[in-house]
């Protein structure tokens, strides 16, 4: 097994998470070496009994961890081998000892090549945050203003926890990523409750890169013990971290591309960012393309929809037309009626200055013809018939209306 390189603080948090057996058989090293090595770091391990009485759910003590030298914040574990190394083959590995050597071989196990060999699409995560890129300060600009802002309240309750090591990598891994695709041309974009998401020739891809849980079974504490009953259950399932990272993209990708990446114990998330900066910008031209042909397809969609859509009017209007047609003609029809009516009247004998009311018969005659030759549709001409009819719109017919629209 190679070399591993794992943070002061993170094995801090290891050893108290799980069995220091079960830990040590993860790095491939005995459970009396790798107490060796946490006491050299001045790391403090559980004592004997500690994981029996957490499964009892008793109280137990966990010694906060000691403060240490900028020079000691990485801790070597050696693999275990029955063999001697040849010094000629390993002159280009670390010394011995259990502590790295200062910060500038710090990232000597994850980033093997040099400056001069590195491929332009390998990322270089730094062993320490520089100058941040402009969200992850914001971040940390943010959680400092709170920091103060709660000190100076006295708000212990509100007060934010310092950063773990685990956020601080976290940090540092999005730190290169963002600056990486924004170094390509991409934008990196942040939304609501710190969601992060990249832009990449128009195209925009959402991601996430957070710590991997896992639900576990523990025992019930004091406190929920008082409320149990015969029956329950004498343990609670929740999520616990696994001390893991995972990067997730939070869209869907063409068929053969990755979605996931979790990093393991031999190969790191700072490893696999590599992989993720050059997967994305393969499969950006993809997506392109993709977007392309759904606006194009979604185009053709509306214009069909839209000719449709004429087409129905068209016949609406068609239909409305010859609606009032008919209409038209039943009225002709009314004032033809009407017409034979009076000549029918004109052939009955009558004395024309004979008086209805006020009005003299003849009077009455000649207000019927009126009214006959004004409402009558073939007096207005074939011409004002048809102009009529062409105004009608595709809108649906509600009420009938005669010619004159009375």
């Amino acid at each position: 097994m190679p070399v591993k390189k794992v943070e002061r603080e993170r094995l801090y948090e290891q050893v108290w998470s799980r069995p220091m057996s079960h830990l040590a058989q993860q790095y491939g090293v005995s459970s009396q070496k790798l107490k060796e090595l946490c006491e050299k770091a001045n790391i403090p391990t559980p004592t004997a009994g500690h994981w029996s009485r957490v499964a009892a759910g008793k109280t137990v003590h966990q010694p906060k961890l000691p403060d240490a030298s900028p020079a000691s914040i990485w801790v070597t574990i050696p693999p275990t081998s029955h063999h001697k190394k040849n010094p000629a083959s390993s002159s280009h590995e670390e010394g011995p000892g259990t502590i790295d050597p200062p910060a500038a071989d710090l990232n000597a196990k994850i980033l093997k090549r040099t400056p001069k060999t590195r491929r332009d699409d390998e990322l270089v995560v730094p062993a320490k945050l520089g100058r941040a890129h402009r969200i992850i300060a914001g971040w940390l600009a943010e959680h400092k203003r709170r920091q103060e802002e709660a000190k100076q309240h006295h708000w212990i309750t509100y007060t934010p926890t310092p950063f773990s090591s685990m956020d601080r990598r976290r940090h540092r891994i999005l730190d290169t990523f963002l600056k990486a695709i924004e170094h390509v041309g991409g934008k990196a974009l942040e939304g609501d409750r710190r969601s992060l998401a990249i832009e990449l020739e128009g195209e925009k891809i959402p991601f996430q890169l957070r710590e991997k849980q896992k639900q576990v079974r523990r025992p019930l504490t004091d406190s929920e013990k008082r409320w149990h009953r015969p029956g329950d259950k004498e343990w609670r399932q929740e999520l616990q971290p696994t001390g893991k990272l995972i990067f997730e993209v939070k869209r869907y990708l063409p068929t053969g591309f990755k979605t996931q990446w979790l990093e393991t114990d031999a190969v790191p998330m700072e490893e696999l960012l590599s992989e993720i900066f050059k997967t994305l910008r393969q499969v950006t031209p993809i997506l392109v393309q993709q977007t392309r042909e759904r606006l194009e397809k979604k185009r053709l969609a509306e214009i069909a929809a839209h000719e449709r859509y004429l087409a129905e009017q068209a016949r609406k209007r068609d239909d409305n037309q010859w609606q009032r047609f008919l209409e038209i003609a039943d009225t002709w029809q009314h004032y033809e009626h009407a017409r034979n009516f009076l000549e029918a009247l004109k052939q009955v004998n009558f004395t024309p200055d004979c008086k209805v009311g006020e009005t003299p018969l003849a009077e009455w005659i000649c207000w019927v013809e009126d009214r006959i030759e004004a409402g009558n549709p073939l007096s207005q001409g074939v011409e004002a018939i048809f102009a009529d009819i062409e105004k009608i719109t595709s809108y649906t017919y509600t009420h009938k209306m005669n010619y004159r629209g009375d």
